[in-house]
This record gives structure tokens, sequence and C-alpha cells, in this order.
């Protein structure tokens, strides 16, 4: 069955779990970029067909749909829900055959979730802790979360072929003396190594692995773009 078939039926079953939710029709309808009256016809249902039926009695792809809804009504400001990855990842759970796990969009959404969540109790223990050294720390869990977040987003649109590894505006010479650098950083923390405080050190060690870890994406990066890759 087409993507435009599921992307279809999910604007009933997004339509009924958002009135569900306590979103008046006129806010339900902001939101999915349609008329009231739509969801009206979408609630009492009138519209949404067989496929939107056979969505709504799957718990488990129900499950993926309601965790999209979570972290879509986290987040909003204003923009209307973009179905089109929801879509993809419920066409893949409905398709599959039961044996088969949940699918990778699934797990990505999911995970997009978790790290928003984490995000926020990063920052409301921020807001909550008066010492410095607390405070740097949950920022750091704060920031580093939403930086999850945003490369799952992004790792979506790469999976789904909507951009490419290798466009990039850097040049391989550019990549390479990136990546000497970054090798560089993390030789150049070694001499923190004989500080003893094991909360200290914990820092230090955290340094230290993101340091490997852009060293180690800025090779992915050169690799990628020397091998052309598309995916």
């Amino acid at each position: 069955m087409s993507l435009e078939k599921y992307i279809s039926a999910l604007r009933a079953v997004v339509a009924r779990e958002l009135v569900r939710r306590g979103l008046s029709v006129n806010e339900a309808a902001r939101v999915l970029g349609v008329t009231a009256a739509a969801v009206s016809l979408y609630v009492s249902g009138k519209r949404g067909g067989e496929l939107a039926a056979k969505i709504e009695s799957n718990e488990r792809v129900m499950s993926i749909v309601k965790s999209y809804l979570d972290a879509y009504l986290e987040r909003r400001a204003g923009t209307s829900l973009e179905l089109a990855d929801l879509a993809q990842a419920v066409k893949n759970a409905m398709e599959a055959p039961a044996h088969v796990e949940a699918n990778v969009h699934l797990l990505i959404m999911e995970r997009i979730k978790l790290e928003q969540e984490t995000a926020n109790k990063g920052l409301l223990m921020v807001y909550r802790s008066g010492n410095p050294l607390a405070r740097s720390i949950f920022m750091q869990i704060a920031m580093d979360s939403l930086r999850h977040a945003e490369i799952l987003i992004t790792l979506l649109d790469y999976l789904a072929g909507r951009i490419k590894a290798d466009e990039l505006a850097l040049t391989e010479e550019e990549l390479r003396t990136l990546s000497e650098e970054e090798r560089g950083m993390r030789e150049s923390i070694e001499a923190l190594y004989h500080i003893q405080d094991p909360l200290a050190r914990a820092l230090i060690k955290s340094i230290e692995y993101d340091e490997l870890k852009h060293y180690e994406l800025v090779k992915a990066l050169l690799s990628a773009k020397t091998k052309g890759s598309t995916l």
C-alpha cells in the first residue's frame, strides 16, 4: 500500500488521538493543517476508512503513533505536524512480518523522545541547583541530549535519502586538517590525567571522549566524501 494512503489514514487516527488528549477540534485542525470540519468527520468516524481502523486496532503500531505525538506536543511551536516519517514507520510496522523486530524508524523516534525528556530533566536540575559545578554537569547532560535528538532527526532524513553524506561544502584537505586538529585536542588533555579527584577525572574523561568522538566523526565524513556515499 502506498505511503500516501498511510498518511491519509493517519490524519484520522491522529485527529481522534489529539481530541482524546483534550485538544479542541480547532486545535487539532491547526496541528494537522486541515479544516475543523475535516477533524469533526475524523472524530465521528465518517472519514478515515479501513486502514485507519486497522492502525487503531494494532497496539504496537499505536505505540508508535503515541510516542510520535508525545514528542511533537512537547516541542511544538505553532508548526503543523509532519506525518511523512510517522507514516513510513507505521507502514513498515504494518507490512513487516510478525517476527520482525521494531523497525529503525520506530527505534529512532523513541530515542528522540527519550533524549528530549532527558534534556528537559537536565534543564530542570540546572534551575534547581545552586552549585556551579553541578549546574555545569546538568547543563552538559541537557545540551548533549538536545544534540542527540537533533542528530537523530537528521539521521531520519539521511536514511530516507533526503540528504547525502557526500554533499559537503568542504574539501577533503579541509576535513583532513580538522581531523588532525581534533586528534591533537584529545592528546593535549592528557596533561590533566594526573588529577586524582574522582569527579574532576570524570569531567576530564567526558571531554576526552567528546574529542575522540569528534575525531571519529570527521574521519567518517572524510571517508563518505572520498567514496561518494549516497546512502
